[in-house]
């Protein structure tokens, strides 16, 4: 059996999000807006939604610059890829060297990517991948410690950053019950 609306309920639009409420209803079933509250209350709700809107995209910046850092990383491990084919063309194990770098690219590549829908998993499994190649590499080589440890100590922070952003960003949607 279907859910008829009466035919004296008239379908009016929320002012808060404009979705279809019926014309009794005190609330709007979508976002909460007070359809029948006070215009102190109606503004309120608008304001309060407005500061919400303003502390979501600051944490949504900020996840960006992690997000961007699993960007940067592909393309840097697509780069050295590149680089080692030519440098090691001639070595039987040119495929050995090169397949790492693009398996890890398209790695970084793809957590980019994911990382719109699910920032805190991608970014926390960005930095564990990124920790463990960094590892990997002063194993192979000590003085990979040092190489580029400015650059280093900037992806890991703005990984950081990134991960600290999108808990916060977890926190602050679930006291506001937004999905």
């Amino acid at each position: 059996m279907e859910n008829i609306i009466p035919a004296e309920a008239a379908i009016e639009k929320c002012d808060a999000c404009f979705t279809d409420v019926v014309a009794d209803d005190v609330y709007c079933t979508n976002c909460g807006y007070p359809l029948k509250g006070s215009d102190f209350e109606q503004r309120s709700f608008i304001a309060n939604r407005d500061v919400i809107d303003i502390d979501m995209n600051d944490f949504n910046n900020k996840i960006k610059s992690a997000r961007n850092s699993l960007y940067y990383l592909a393309g840097v491990f697509m780069f050295v890829g590149v680089i080692n084919f030519f440098i090691k063309k001639d070595d039987p194990d040119i495929l050995a060297y090169v397949l790492v770098y693009v398996i890890l690219a398209a790695l970084f590549l793809a957590l980019g990517g994911y990382s719109q829908k699910k920032p805190l998993a991608c970014i926390v499994s960005g930095l564990c991948l990124y920790t463990i190649v960094q590892v990997l590499a002063i194993i192979d080589n000590p003085a990979n410690l040092v190489s580029g440890i400015i650059v280093k100590i900037v992806i890991i922070g703005y990984m950081i950053k990134g991960i600290k952003s999108a808990l916060e960003l977890e926190r602050f949607k679930k006291e506001n019950n937004i999905t």
